[in-house]
């Protein structure tokens, strides 16, 4: 049977969900019962997911505020779910017991509303929820069977994947309430190590080339939607040979092309690591996780396009030339996205090698022998394979303690890239997503931790024998966010991982050895000709910070979501599929 999108049931009589089978003959999961069913908001359960809720519109007694005052599951807060006529709808979030939906508390957001207690709750909108988080929208939101009005209308589950930088689903009244801060240029550029180790196109050089002062963008609320010839992506991908892929980056220095390109790989990457989209779904090649990840790239191109102060159309004017031994080749952007298809495998390869490192390397991750190391990587492995919720936050709790997770922070946001800022300034990929990467709790994003700890858990389960049964990484990456939603919920609990989620923001290169991932060993100490060792690693230093601040502690430049001029490529350059 196809699995079909949840839908859950109340019986007020005994304060019970279930969720309801559809059968393959059925058209709709509510499809053969008797009676009227009104929405009753939804519900967040297992697997991150949240679902429309239904009961019977005869036993459901009318809130005075909203909703109905007879259900009596727990509350987890209110979701702002835009509609087509421009408004939006305000429905109540449940949870079957309490914790189940600690994956939406975890979701920092700055509005609230009562809920269908009276009491005041959370609201979330529907667009902030995040690629971790499915939504299933109700397929009958105005009740079953639909008015009259409504019958001839056919409703389908539609499910909800966060698209980077598309419409913000919120009216204008909720648009006015929206925070409006200006950008800031802070801090001085550190002495660097770079971990990059790849030689592709996106090395760039440190000559100085000239560029304007970072634009200011006016807040804007919904992005402009583009389309461009060059923009339309059907159909499949024939992938670039080795020598191809060399031609072209020789063909990129001192051209047009090149920073807009070095900035949509410094987007594209951070987005799936702070979690706007999912790199375990993309990297296991699911299909819906392609179709995303050729939006995804697009618009980071666009957004890279935007803040190199150029257009697509001189960028079109201007193709790059390609020498090659067949002749000379001019191309664009339709060959140029290609480059792009193995960096989040490259780099997921390269942040594994790192963690290797740290484990054979004195960084007091175990003992120096190999079987301390075995043991240790069983003893992790163990604990996150666990179906004990217990065991993955106890295991979470110390791996985010090891200098092991903080190299990782460092590596995969924090290090300094030049020209990553403009006037070939060094730049940080988290100072590109500073709401992601520190919320407003002040600590380290939820999204950026899940992802390094399912890159932990491949690098322990590669370490292992060859067929020592495990999760796959979009499993454990479910796993791993839900358990994350209560340990950042409840601080008393968990009072060691917030401590260090409250300093990794501050890391800079003084806090990392940093590891050769090539040589699986500190770098070299630029003084003395030694490798470098604990020793040399210094504290993480925070301090006070002004709250009204946007950007992200020692950051050079600042990008807000807010701030951008946010514009997202056309739907129709991807009809068609993959």
């Amino acid at each position: 049977m196809a699995m079909q999108a949840p839908l859950w049931l109340y019986f007020p009589q005994n304060n019970q969900a279930l969720q309801v089978i559809q059968l393959p003959t059925d058209n709709h999961p509510l499809e053969g019962l008797n009676g009227r069913y009104v929405l009753l908001g939804y519900l967040a359960h297992n697997h991150c997911q949240v679902s429309p809720l239904y009961g019977p519109e005869c036993e459901m007694v009318p809130a005075i505020s909203s909703g109905f005052s007879n259900v009596n599951l727990p509350i987890v807060g209110i979701l702002a779910i835009p509609q087509g006529s421009g408004g939006t709808d305000f429905h109540t979030v449940y949870e079957r017991q309490r914790d189940d939906g600690d994956f939406l508390r975890v979701v920092l957001t700055d509005f609230c509303r009562p809920d269908a207690s009276g009491c005041p709750s959370k609201v979330w909108l529907l667009d902030g929820l995040g690629h971790t988080i499915q939504f299933n929208q109700a397929p009958f939101p105005h009740g079953f069977p639909p008015p009259a009005s409504l019958a001839a209308m056919e409703v389908a589950p539609i499910s909800h994947a966060l698209q980077l930088f598309g419409p913000a689903m919120i009216d204008e009244e909720l648009a006015s309430l929206m925070p409006s801060v200006t950008p800031s240029l802070v801090g001085d550029i550190e002495y660097d190590y770079s971990c990059y180790t790849d030689d592709s196109l996106m090395q760039f050089e440190t000559n100085p080339i000239d560029f304007d002062p970072i634009a200011t963008f006016p807040p804007v609320v919904n992005p402009s939607t583009v389309f461009h010839q060059d923009l339309i992506w059907q159909g499949e991908d024939t992938p670039l040979s080795s020598a191809y892929r060399k031609d072209i980056t020789r063909a990129l220095n001192r051209t047009p092309w090149k920073r807009p390109l070095f900035v949509t790989k410094g987007i594209y990457l951070g987005s799936y690591w702070v979690g706007l989209q999912n790199p375990f779904e993309f990297l296991e090649k699911l299909p819906q996780a392609m179709e995303n990840d050729r939006r995804l790239l697009s618009n980071c191109f666009l957004m890279a396009v935007e803040m190199n102060h150029t257009t697509l159309q001189e960028l079109h004017e201007t193709p790059l030339l390609v020498e090659t031994q067949t002749g000379n080749q001019s191309i664009g952007w339709d060959v140029l996205r290609l480059t792009f298809s193995k960096y989040v495998e490259s780099r997921n390869v390269e942040m594994r090698k790192v963690i290797r490192g740290c484990i054979l390397s004195n960084t007091g991750f175990s003992g120096i022998e190999k079987a301390d190391q075995d043991a240790k990587v069983i003893y992790f492995f163990r604990l996150l394979s666990s179906d004990d919720r217990n065991h993955v936050q106890q295991a979470i709790s110390e791996i985010v303690q090891l200098y092991m997770f903080s190299e990782l922070v460092w590596v995969s946001v924090f290090q300094h890239s030049s020209g990553l800022a403009e006037g070939n300034r060094q730049g940080r990929i988290a100072d590109l997503f500073p709401e992601e990467i520190q919320g407003q709790d002040g600590l380290l994003g939820s999204g950026l931790v899940a992802t390094l700890l399912t890159v932990i858990y491949r690098a322990l389960h590669i370490w292992l024998p060859e067929r020592t049964p495990g999760h796959k990484l979009s499993v454990i990456h479910r796993i791993i966010v839900a358990s994350l939603g209560k340990m950042y919920a409840n601080k008393h609990l968990f009072p060691q991982f917030h401590e260090a989620m409250r300093k990794l923001p501050f890391i800079t290169v003084a806090n990392v050895l940093p590891i050769e991932v090539k040589l699986l060993e500190p770098k070299m100490s630029v003084n003395d000709n030694r490798l470098r060792n604990m020793n040399d690693v210094l504290p993480i230093v925070t301090y006070a910070r002004d709250p009204t601040h946007p950007g992200l502690p020692n950051s050079v430049f600042t990008s807000l979501h807010s701030q951008r001029a946010m514009r997202e490529v056309d739907g129709s350059c991807f009809r068609g599929g993959l």
